[in-house]
């Protein structure tokens, strides 16, 4: 029976599936507009933090170190002006270490993925590429998506061998910059256990003896720096050990992330998984710090080492070793 306006049931039912489905597409629509403003603000964000937290982070080197060669090093009386000398070179090769990888890491490109048209183009003039099927292109910047790449949503561009993106370079860590990262992890945990060890003495003496040598802002920029060194220790050796493991079992933090669920996943069904660009420790080992021999220890010094070879696009794998 059609209603007051001669309406009937039928088209009413209609009327309101309609009206259901605008209201669809308008909420869907703000949800989108919201999420697009959200990752704008946090790209913002992102980009005013990460120069903030570099000027921090060499704000509190250049304080540890002030406090070491003004404040520390006068009070090392018992080693005499050998060992003092001593003393102070060896801080200045850590510190030197320790900003030069850290400079590096800022400043070099992590590596970004070709244009795919242009990829495609030189694909397609190749046959055994073509046998391997067509390449991945990311929809978000219309790159090549080669394997273990991933879209970086702060520097808004795919990034080769993506890691994480660190807010402390203001950049992503990735297959141009891994090596780098990791030293400056290495060296600035250096450089904290070596302030710890020349700090210990005068902070005990200080504040556990109350031995009152040098003046009171000495003691107190020994304190801070003792105790600001002591944090950073900790985090390091938390942040340092889990990028051994990283470095040794040939993972990104994102591949770990994704291992774990497929191990665990693995292991419901019976099966065992193995991460597949996991080569040996020492290939491995080599594949972030160059062809250097471990035990050589040139590899820690990445302005006279070989640096790693590869392009980022390709990687060795379990598969390609085997056959």
């Amino acid at each position: 029976m059609p209603d007051a306006k001669g309406n009937s049931p039928s088209s009413c039912h209609s009327l309101v599936k309609r009206a259901l489905r605008r209201s669809l597409r308008d909420g869907l629509r703000i949800l989108d507009n919201s999420i697009e403003f959200s990752m704008t603000v946090f790209h913002v964000v992102m980009k005013v933090l990460g120069p903030c937290l570099i000027c921090l982070a060499l704000s509190l080197i250049g304080f540890v170190t002030y406090t070491f060669f003004v404040h520390v090093l006068p009070l090392l009386d018992d080693i005499g002006d050998p060992g003092k000398l001593a003393v102070a070179t060896l801080g200045v090769f850590l510190l030197l270490n320790t900003l030069y990888n850290y400079g590096k890491s800022i400043l070099t490109d992590p590596g970004c993925p070709p244009l795919y048209d242009k990829y495609r183009a030189e694909a397609d003039a190749n046959a055994e590429e073509l046998a391997e099927g067509p390449p991945r292109q990311c929809r978000r910047c219309n790159r090549l998506k080669p394997p273990r790449a991933h879209h970086c949503s702060v520097c808004r561009r795919c990034v080769l061998k993506m890691d994480h993106h660190c807010p402390w370079i203001n950049n992503c860590v990735g297959f141009g910059n891994y090596r780098h990262f990791c030293l400056f992890l290495l060296f600035l945990g250096l450089s904290c256990l070596y302030v710890v060890a020349c700090f210990v003495h005068p902070f005990t003496e200080s504040f556990v003896y109350m031995r009152r040598r040098g003046t009171r802002s000495g003691r107190q920029c020994i304190m801070t720096s003792f105790m600001i060194t002591c944090s950073i220790l900790i985090a390091l050796c938390i942040l340092g050990f889990f990028h051994v493991y990283l470095v040794l079992t040939n993972q990104t933090t994102i591949e770990f992330q994704t291992n774990l669920i497929k191990r665990r996943e693995a292991r419901k069904n019976g099966e065992f998984y193995r991460n597949p660009y996991d080569i040996g420790r020492s290939r491995n080992f080599q594949q972030v710090f160059g062809p250097n021999p471990f035990c050589k220890l040139k590899w820690m010094l990445p302005w006279m080492s070989v640096p790693p070879t590869g392009d980022g696009l390709q990687f060795s794998s379990l598969s390609r070793l085997t056959i």
